[in-house]
């Protein structure tokens, strides 16, 4: 199968305190098709090292992440990223570059972000969306 949606860090986090909705969408959909950014692997770790059962997250973030691909930053992703950042700068409306290598991995894929943060994920033009929340 292809991959058909990118999980950002906020849904990851929501499967990983066991929120009943994205646990559904997770368990009806294909791990397949499934994928995290690399960044949002990053993030969940540093969440982890923050924590304080650091272990216990870990551990949980590797079960999380054994089960789907882990998707890293190439040369396309990084033009992508260039000419996101360069259309919001240009329109005032700047993301983190955290989210716009989220996004820009999103757009080079084809595929849908998964996210609970919308609202913030629409200034990226042509980036679909869904809300497993």
């Amino acid at each position: 199968m292809t991959l058909q949606f990118l999980l950002d860090t906020d849904t990851c986090v929501y499967w990983l305190r066991g929120r009943e909705s994205v646990r559904q969408h997770m368990l009806n959909t294909d791990p397949t098709v499934i994928t995290i950014s690399i960044i949002t692997l990053a993030e969940l770790r540093y969440g982890a090292a923050c924590s304080a059962q650091p272990d216990a997250n870990n551990q949980a973030i590797d079960t999380f992440t054994g089960a789907i691909a882990v998707i890293g930053i190439d040369a396309l992703v990084a033009q992508r990223f260039a000419d996101i950042k360069a259309d919001l700068r240009r329109r005032g409306a700047l993301l983190e570059d955290s989210d716009l290598f989220i996004a820009a991995t999103a757009l080079t894929l084809g595929v849908t972000l998964v996210t609970n943060n919308q609202e913030h994920f629409r200034r990226v033009p042509q980036l679909k969306l869904e809300n497993w929340v």
